[in-house]
């Protein structure tokens, strides 16, 4: 009796533990003295029990869906990967081998400074060209009122060419929100007007970023730059605009998003933030961390952690298709291929 009485006080204080470094890092203002390990950031993250643990050290992906509300998808994971975790930098910043990706049917970087003619590769579907019914407050893509105004004062629907003129009026519209995101960060991110109620994208971020205060406790100089994505990162860090057209399942999705890729002694951290999105994604934030693991046999490795958090008011469209059930396991078994594919080419490599 007295073991199990042992057993179960050493249980408790590491669940209490445990609590401890989930109010820790998700309390703006205080960060533990040390980094959670990964074990205790998946733990935090994504909830994975003892046993998931035990598979993600044999090598195995271990994703999972987390609780939100139902303006918010997010999904959580990781994996242990035997190699050199610069090598994760090297395939984060090959943007074109996205294409390579069962998802990924179009991908692109933007120069710098953004051009139109970055986007000439960019796929665009007659559904997404066919504007001449978009109105503020009713239209089937996400755009801000002056550009909703640009398809009807710019494109003669009436003439022969209307879709070569959609299409400039497209990429013209992409490469400034892109500009203007370069220029002032997260604040000029658009406002969409598809809807009868105006959503600002850069409060949707704002409610994403908060979600994220577990960065700190590795760099709370990349987590203050989260809070604004403006023109002046930390040291140590280097960032990429790039576009893809993705397969959302139901239709395919325009996407314009910002990588940042930061170091610190102990850590790379990388940040996707989602500039702009057609369909389906209002605000979405992804956070990649390596984490240097124990060596095996003489051979470096590092823990693979992601987090994904995405923000919606698609209550029709995919979300009455496919259900939001079937819309978060997808996300989910992603996330898991994500992880495999990547654990797989960098061993390989």
């Amino acid at each position: 009796m007295r073991s199990l009485r042992g057993d179960y006080r050493h249980e408790r204080a590491f669940l209490v533990a445990a609590g401890l470094i989930a109010w820790a890092v998700t309390t703006a203002g205080w960060q533990p003295a040390q980094p959670p390990t990964p074990r205790e950031l998946l733990r935090t993250v994504a909830q994975i029990s003892d046993a998931e643990w035990t598979a993600l050290e044999r090598g195995e992906a271990v994703a999972k869906v987390l609780n939100t509300d139902n303006r918010e998808i997010a999904i959580a994971g990781g994996v242990r990967i035997a190699a050199d975790r610069e090598r994760l930098i090297e395939r984060y910043r090959d943007i074109e081998a996205l294409e390579r990706s069962a998802l990924v049917l179009a991908a692109g970087r933007f120069g710098k400074p953004p051009q139109v003619a970055d986007l000439a590769a960019l796929p665009i579907e007659e559904y997404d060209l066919d504007l001449r019914e978009c109105r503020p407050g009713d239209c089937k893509v996400r755009l801000g009122p002056n550009e909703i105004a640009r398809f009807q004062r710019d494109v003669d629907w009436r003439a022969v060419d209307w879709r070569e003129r959609s299409r400039a009026v497209w990429r013209d519209t992409l490469t400034g929100y892109a500009t203007a995101y370069t220029r002032d960060g997260r604040k000029a991110l658009p406002t969409f007007a598809n809807k009868p109620e105006p959503l600002p994208v850069p409060d949707e971020l704002s409610l994403l970023v908060d979600r994220f205060a577990f960065v700190g406790a590795y760099s709370p100089e990349f987590l203050a730059y989260l809070r604004h994505f403006g023109s002046m990162p930390p040291d140590g860090t280097s960032d990429v605009l790039y576009w893809t057209k993705e397969d959302f399942g139901v239709r395919p999705v325009m996407r314009l998003q910002h990588q940042v890729i930061h170091r610190t002694p102990d850590t790379i951290l990388v940040a996707t933030n989602q500039i702009y999105a057609d369909h389906y994604l209002d605000a979405s934030l992804t956070v990649t961390l390596a984490l240097d693991a124990p060596h095996t046999d003489g051979k470096p490795g590092f823990y693979m952690v992601v987090v994904n958090r995405s923000r919606t008011r698609s209550r029709n469209g995919v979300m009455r298709s496919l259900g939001r059930s079937t819309v978060r396991d997808r996300s989910r078994e992603g996330l898991r291929k994500i992880l495999l594919a990547t654990k797989s080419a960098l061993e390989r490599s």
